[in-house]
């Protein structure tokens, strides 16, 4: 074997050596340039996890894409609310189409029916990115759902490497895990939205039943203690002959006609700063002074009294027109002390007990059709603000002989209008002097 001469094998050994410097110089330059993209990658990573709103993450996506990929325009394509798939521009011109069928959508559609990445070097397929020779299209996958892709684009054909197919999927990866965070952050708000609803309706209904302070004081405690008051004003409304006239009428038209009534009850009572406590077939019950003392309980009741008879009379004359059965009403009012509590488990109520729920009752039950029937002791309180008749010592039952007054309406010179409905200025005066005085409260 004839061996090579010396200087020979000096020159290829150098030349050996100058490859292998010149492909490890081009290793290492390669290796520091992946490097500083899968750092890129990790600094895009942190960006977007920093927020849970998809606008947000978007838009560090399209701002710092730019140091992992050239490209002349990126985007992804998202299933939206309207069940399509939706375009949004991160850079470049914007495109704004909805697809609701993803065969339209080429070389992406492509990705979203197969779950595979695409790398493209010279594009020959339809869709909105038919202008761009290269493209990347990599799925946005979170488990086994396909959420969307994230597309790379540029004109210039043969640009992209699978190198750039492996970074653009880091970046798919990091992405998808954060756009699936958006979406559950953003489902637990509109959990929170739908709690604060029920919340919202759970309140307004238990405020249709009880006062706004003891409603407060239940959710607190789970419970209400009950409350004495040393003087409150109970007033019951009846119709008369209710059984007989509801007869001729037909079960709807009774209920309409009786929600009609008292829902015009409510306002008047609301008005004038009454509680309403219940309903009990044609019976309507409410007090004043409670839950909140006060010193114009008696009045306020005598009000609303006034103005639930003058409605009464109008609709009697509207029913009389129309042939229609109508009802007369009696209205009863006591003042004096009672209990005022919640009661039940499931269904609360917001209730009064005492001597002066019975008195009141009988001075409705022992009143005349049209008229505001009031006790001795309203009377005392009312006095000076409203004309009265007294009737004498009226027998109620179970109660004996008991001093009784007809309320005409408010005195004439404390009223507005000749009937005595519409309380005055010198009126309002005395009444705030009243309310305004809580040295006995």
């Amino acid at each position: 074997m004839t061996s090579l001469p010396a200087s020979i094998s000096s020159r290829l050994e150098q030349q050996d050596y100058q490859q292998l410097l010149l492909l490890s110089r081009r290793l290492l330059a390669e290796a520091q340039a992946l490097s500083s993209r899968i750092a890129a990658v990790n600094e895009i990573a942190i960006a977007i996890n920093r927020s849970l709103k998809l606008d947000e993450i978007l838009r560090v996506v399209g701002k710092q894409a730019k140091w992992l990929l050239d490209f002349e325009h990126c985007s992804v394509c998202l299933f939206n609310a309207k069940d399509s798939w939706h375009i949004v521009t991160l850079f470049g011109p914007t495109i704004e189409v909805d697809w609701s069928d993803i065969a339209n959508i080429g070389a992406v559609g492509m990705s979203l029916r197969t779950g595979q990445a695409q790398l493209i070097h010279e594009n020959s397929t339809s869709g909105f990115l038919e202008h761009y020779q290269s493209q990347i299209i990599i799925p946005l996958e979170c488990g086994s759902r396909v959420l969307g892709t994230i597309n790379f684009a540029t004109s210039v054909p043969k640009t992209y490497t699978q190198e750039d197919l492996r970074i653009g999927y880091l970046l798919a990866v990091q992405l998808s895990a954060a756009i699936r965070n958006a979406e559950r952050f953003e489902e637990l708000n509109q959990l929170y939205l739908q709690l604060e609803e029920e919340k919202h309706k759970t309140d307004k209904l238990l405020l249709n039943i009880l006062p706004t302070g003891i409603a407060s004081e239940l959710k607190q405690t789970g419970s209400v203690k009950p409350v004495y008051y040393e003087c409150a004003s109970v007033l019951f409304t009846d119709f008369k002959n209710f059984t007989t006239l509801s007869e001729k009428l037909t079960p709807q038209k009774l209920v309409d006609e009786l929600d009609y009534c008292f829902s015009c009850f409510d306002q008047f009572i609301e008005a004038h700063s009454l509680e309403k406590l219940k309903t009990i077939g044609d019976s309507y019950m409410c007090a004043g002074g409670i839950p909140t003392p006060n010193k114009t309980h008696a009045i306020d009741a005598v009000l609303a009294a006034i103005n639930i008879r003058a409605f009464m009379e109008w609709r009697k004359k509207e029913k009389a027109l129309l042939n229609q059965p109508y009802w007369d009403i009696r209205i009863g009012i006591h003042s004096g002390p009672l209990l005022a509590g919640v009661i039940g488990h499931k269904k609360f109520a917001y209730d009064v007990w005492g001597d002066t729920v019975n008195t009141a009752s009988r001075m409705e039950s022992s009143g005349v059709p049209g008229g505001i029937n009031i006790s001795q002791a309203t009377f005392e309180l009312i006095k000076d603000f409203f004309a009265v008749q007294y009737r004498g010592k009226i027998t109620a039952k179970n109660k004996g002989k008991i001093d009784m007054y007809l309320v005409e309406g408010i005195k004439s010179s404390l009223a507005l209008d000749p009937t005595g409905l519409f309380p005055n200025k010198k009126f309002n005066q005395l009444y705030f002097a009243i309310q305004s005085d809580t040295s006995t409260l």
